[in-house]
Order: structure tokens, then sequence, then C-alpha cells
């Protein structure tokens, strides 16, 4: 048997042989798993290598040495490089839709005003509620909720009335987006939201 064929052989021999990481735990290992890979893998690269059998040459004494740790590393790297796995229940239950419009009807669009604006939204077949009221006889009501307010695309608060007053706004333009959440502050599934785009001068 030439060399590169016994070298395709002792590295297919290696990752058959190498315990369960490598092949059963594909894309992520505990650290301990990953040491055990590399620990047997290493060693059946050593006794199928003998890197302490005498050569003829320098180049091919280092080389007996490196391979062993090479292909360790590559069986090891084979069986757990690649990412964890992501949890198969991350999903938020979702609340059903609601029968709720939702209006912004201050400041208007294309409006500019000053670095303090007051958010005034109406609501259609709905009702804004206190923070302290939840589920009714442990359901969620579709037309109960409050306003969660968003400036540029980032949640400045969670009203608990038609009115919200945004001060020191920055010079600009800016979207401002009203959606009408349950109370419990998940969304509906239908998500009534409502935008406009204003600026600031």
């Amino acid at each position: 048997m030439n060399n590169r064929a016994g070298f395709v052989a002792v590295v297919a021999l290696a990752l058959l042989l190498a315990p369960s990481p490598a092949y059963a735990h594909v894309g992520h290992c505990t650290n301990g798993e990953a040491a055990s890979t590399i620990l047997v893998s290493g060693a059946l690269a050593v006794v199928l290598f003998r890197p302490w059998k005498k050569v003829s040459t320098m180049s091919a004494s280092i080389t007996r040495f490196a391979l062993p740790a090479v292909l360790a590393i590559a069986v090891t790297a084979t069986g757990c490089g690649g990412s964890k796995p992501s949890s198969t229940n991350t999903t938020v239950p979702q609340h059903p839709a609601s029968q709720v419009r939702i209006q912004i009807t201050q400041p208007t669009p294309n409006q500019v005003t000053g670095s303090n604006v007051t958010l005034v939204v109406n609501l259609i077949g709905g009702q804004v509620v206190p923070a302290t009221q939840t589920k009714v006889n442990g359901s969620v009501p579709t037309d109960q909720g409050h306003i969660h307010v968003s400036l540029d695309g980032t949640l400045v608060n969670m009203a608990y009335s038609t009115t919200q007053d945004l001060n020191g706004l920055k010079p600009g333009q800016h979207t401002l987006t009203a959606e009408f959440v349950a109370v419990d502050h998940l969304p509906f599934q239908n998500r009534p939201t409502a935008a406009v785009i204003f600026t600031v001068q």
C-alpha cells in the first residue's frame, strides 16, 4: 500500500472509530465531548502513524509527529465545528386578531413641529385600559389593551391613554408608530398599527 492510500485509509478509520461527537453531534459538542474526540482520534493516529519509527529524512520525521495532531484536530472540527442547535420551542404564543383600528391624529403627516410633540391617537372599536387591568376570566380581551409608542423604530413608551408627550426630539425627520397591544403587552395577530412621518425644526 502506497503512502497516499495509507493516509486515506487512516483518515477513514479515524473518522469511523472516533467517539460519537464526530458523527452523532455534528454541529455542536460540549467541552467534554470535544476533548474525548480529540484524545481518542489523536491516540489512534499516533498508533497508526508510529511517529517514533526511524525515517530517513528530517522532514519525514516532522511529518510523522505532526500528522497525528492534525488528524485529531480535523476529526474534532468535523464533528464539533458547527453552530449550536437552536431551541425548537422559541416561538411566543400569539394572541388572536383584534377588531380594533388605530389612527394617529397628531402630529399630522409631514407636519413641522418643535422638539416637544404630543402624540394623539384615536381608537376605533377598542379602549385603552389601566396598567393594572389584565386578563378577563383567564382570556385576553381583543378590544382592550395599551399603546406601544415607537420613534424611528425604537420603542420609547407604553402608553395607558390615547395621548403621549414626547419631549426633546432631535431636529430632522422622524417616524412615529403607535401599536395597539393586548393588556399583557403582547401583540395581537394582526398587529393594529398606525404611523406618521413628521419633521422637527
